[in-house]
């Protein structure tokens, strides 16, 4: 297993965290500083990380853990954060036990609909990552009709603040001016900028399925462990 996936796990390690305990030189695998943030390691290897703020010295060793998925079918008016000064969190939805899980794709404060969280940070990865091609897709309310030649624009693409947006599948839904989206990326609020370039606002997003994973009947601010 990956050193980052495992201190993360055992010790909620943030990504950014380790990454600056590697820079600073504050990690060790069998007495052998660690330089790379991809390391590899082993049941039986010693993990020694020494920093004004962390001290940490064991054997690493095989944690058999049930990987736990939540469907969440989260509200407007939240963010995906463990801790937000000025706003509420999808944690406050949720049990104290929960508070170590892991948000896969986040959905920003404006949406609503489907939010996956899990306790493996592996399956964030597996989920997150391009090379697994994983589709969202998402019922799109817009302020007016999307005609056929801007739905094309959608499809092809556009290029926004230095990143490509596109939609891989948009087709009308049974409301007016709402349409179904299917994405198999997530950047930064993806939609409504690739929507806002083209020229339209979108007046609500919700996310119904991620994966094979579909909102189904969930009701608003309800969870359910699949």
């Amino acid at each position: 297993m990956r050193l980052i996936t495992y201190t993360q796990t055992r010790h909620q390690i943030s990504r950014r965290s380790f990454v600056a305990l590697v820079n600073k030189e504050c990690v060790f695998i069998n007495g052998k500083k660690i330089t790379s943030y991809t390391q590899e390691v082993n049941t039986g290897d010693k993990l020694k990380i020494k920093s004004p703020n962390i001290a940490i010295e064991e054997i690493i060793q095989e944690e058999q853990k049930e990987r736990i998925l939540i469907l969440l079918n989260k509200p407007v008016g939240y963010v995906a954060s463990k801790f937000d000064l000025h706003n509420k969190t999808i944690y406050e939805l949720l049990p104290p036990e929960y508070i170590n899980y892991y948000y896969i794709w986040r959905l920003d404060k404006n949406s609503h609909g489907l939010l996956l969280l899990t306790n493996d940070p592996a399956l964030v990865h597996e989920y997150e990552h391009p090379k697994f091609d994983i589709e969202k897709e998402y019922i799109v309310e817009l302020d007016q009709p999307l005609p056929p030649e801007d739905l094309k624009k959608a499809i092809q693409g556009i290029h926004d603040e230095g990143e490509f947006l596109r939609a891989l599948k948009i087709t009308v839904f049974k409301k007016p001016y709402h349409y179904r989206v299917t994405l198999n990326e997530g950047k930064k609020r993806h939609l409504r900028r690739m929507f806002k370039f083209i020229g339209y606002r979108v007046m609500d997003l919700e996310r119904v399925r991620e994966g094979t994973y579909s909102l189904g009947d969930l009701k608003v601010g309800e969870r359910k462990i699949v």
